[in-house]
């Protein structure tokens, strides 16, 4: 397994997604060898290479494994509001165009020429699987969704922890890399009002000008309150999730946001963006966001809040994207090509 040299000091989606897919493919008995870019490796020696993320880092390797005689497989980690159409535009411009300006490659054409070169692609939604097949024009045979997934833990956790250490409790949760603009914490910040549930904001906010503006709302309000970033294996964080009553991804796009999952298993109400693949996960148990409308943010979040609790998405979270599950779909497609 390949994950991206980016996964060391970015510990996002595709971190997570990559290490717990080696981790379950393990207890499944299967022996798993993490790429370490400082050993030296024949790749003819393994049944299966598995890349994760296509992309300008990974571009290389992929294009080396393409001309190899083992079997090499892609999570893609690919999404964008772009249609497939515009995708196949794009590309034949720019296919027109090189002559004209050799050398250049856009991100499209890098991410195309990735996924072209595996056997085997598995996106994590049906969403990712038709940009791919419809926009890159990959045979449609070559593609398998395999979802993201869970840990069991988020389930059983207690809120006491959380509550005890911060006074906090039936609030609205944000967990993610919140310094992103895709993550779109600001509109959220800017509509969020003094009367609703607190909001508590666990991730990151770095030095950038996005952030800055983050903590002068946050600073503002007496009713936000902004935790930093809390270790993913940390207790605390199962707590935060079950003392919170509603999580919520303001986001232009998940695929399907790995934290929403934990925060549904753990019992949260979501509101979640409608753009990525999240409806494929989480059905008619979540209220929706429209990104580019940032009313939507507050009214879903205030929605929720007002909803009852139901165990329907628990149960279908348990059912159909733990990270057992993931493990046994991963199998499935690997052996659709040995």
């Amino acid at each position: 397994m390949i994950a991206p040299l980016s996964a060391g000091i970015v510990h996002g989606g595709v971190r997570m997604q990559s290490a717990k897919t080696l981790e379950y493919l393990r207890t499944r008995g299967h022996e798993v060898a993490a790429y370490n870019p400082w050993e030296h490796y024949e790749p003819e020696s393994f049944d299966i290479i598995h890349l994760f993320l296509a992309g300008n880092e990974t571009l290389t390797l992929a294009k080396n494994l393409r001309n190899r005689s083992t079997r090499f497989v892609l999570s893609p980690v690919f999404f964008t509001r772009r249609s497939a159409s515009t995708i196949r535009n794009i590309l034949s411009m720019e296919d027109i165009g090189s002559q004209l300006l050799k050398g250049f490659s856009s991100d499209y054409s890098i991410k195309a020429d990735v996924c072209r070169s595996a056997d085997l692609i598995l996106p994590n939604t049906m969403d990712e699987a038709n940009l791919i097949i419809d926009g890159f024009g990959v045979p449609i045979e070559n593609v398998t969704v395999v979802p993201n997934g869970v840990e069991n833990r988020f389930e059983n956790a207690s809120a006491d922890p959380f509550i005890q250490k911060y006074g906090l409790k039936d609030f609205t949760l944000f967990v993610g890399d919140a310094s992103a603009a895709r993550k779109n914490v600001l509109p959220m910040l800017e509509q969020y009002g003094a009367d609703d549930p607190p909001l508590v904001i666990i991730g990151a906010l770095d030095e950038s000008d996005y952030s800055s503006a983050c903590r002068k709302l946050i600073k503002a309000s007496d009713n936000i309150h902004y935790l930093g970033p809390i270790n993913h294996d940390d207790p605390m964080l199962e707590s935060a999730y079950k003392a919170a009553a509603v999580f919520v991804l303001p986001s232009l796009f998940e695929t399907p946001g790995i934290a929403a999952l934990e925060a549904g298993l753990a019992g949260c109400r979501i509101a979640i963006t409608g753009l990525g693949g999240t409806r494929e996960y989480f059905g008619d148990h979540a209220f929706y966001i429209n990104p580019d409308k940032q009313e939507s943010i507050i009214r879903a979040i205030r929605n929720a809040h007002q909803a009852e609790e139901s165990p329907e998405l628990k149960n279908r979270i348990k059912k159909q994207f733990t990270w057992q599950a993931v493990a046994e779909k991963t199998e499935a497609a690997y052996q659709s090509i040995l």
